[in-house]
């Protein structure tokens, strides 16, 4: 499996992405990141930010649009029509700050009232180079909790700063994008 910008491809199935969660915990970063392999820190999002990625999932070739929403308060009122129409989601959390988490059950919820109630949802525990093992540990304890409790497709922990685990999130989601959209093509 492969990321690139843009492939060409009679195989290329074209979805959206939504990247949500509270401010402030690096969405846009993992974003910058996962886009050019590099640290690049982020301001503040006002709004929505779009990325385009294609990502090779097999014979097919995924176009992924992630709209990155803005995690402020002043912002959210907007986020029901941005997240419509969406086959995937990452919600995100920044382990340095594990009461974020505590925001997540919000962004979930519009998220499936907006959008089909299979919809996969990957967790994101962001700033892993920041805390020490043992809140590591503690934060790989609750996030994993967090997804079975709601009932999540997985979750990672990784490090938007250091690259470590930025990749695997979004290849696990693009592997369930396709297989669902392969059993809804089959039914």
């Amino acid at each position: 499996m492969s990321k690139t910008k843009f492939i060409f491809s009679a195989n290329t199935l074209t979805v959206k992405v939504v990247v949500a969660g509270p401010g402030g915990v690096g969405k846009t970063t993992l974003l910058k990141r996962y886009e050019t392999n590099n640290f690049i820190p982020a301001v503040t999002t006002v709004g929505v930010n779009f990325l385009v990625m294609d990502q090779e999932v097999g014979d097919k070739v995924l176009r992924i649009a992630y709209w990155d929403y803005a995690g402020e308060d002043r912002f959210r009122s907007l986020f029901p029509g941005y997240c419509q129409g969406s086959s995937g989601a990452l919600v995100a959390f920044d382990t340095s700050r594990i009461q974020t988490m505590a925001e997540l059950p919000e962004w979930i919820r519009m998220i499936r009232q907006h959008n089909k109630p299979d919809l996969p949802i990957v967790l994101l525990g962001n700033k892993v180079d920041t805390i020490d093992d043992n809140r590591r540990n503690i934060a790989a304890q609750a996030a994993e909790r967090f997804s079975k409790e709601n009932n999540l497709a997985g979750y990672y922990l990784c490090s938007a700063k250091s690259g470590n685990g930025v990749e695997s999130p979004f290849a696990h989601l693009g592997i369930i994008i396709v297989e669902q959209k392969r059993r809804q093509s089959t039914m």
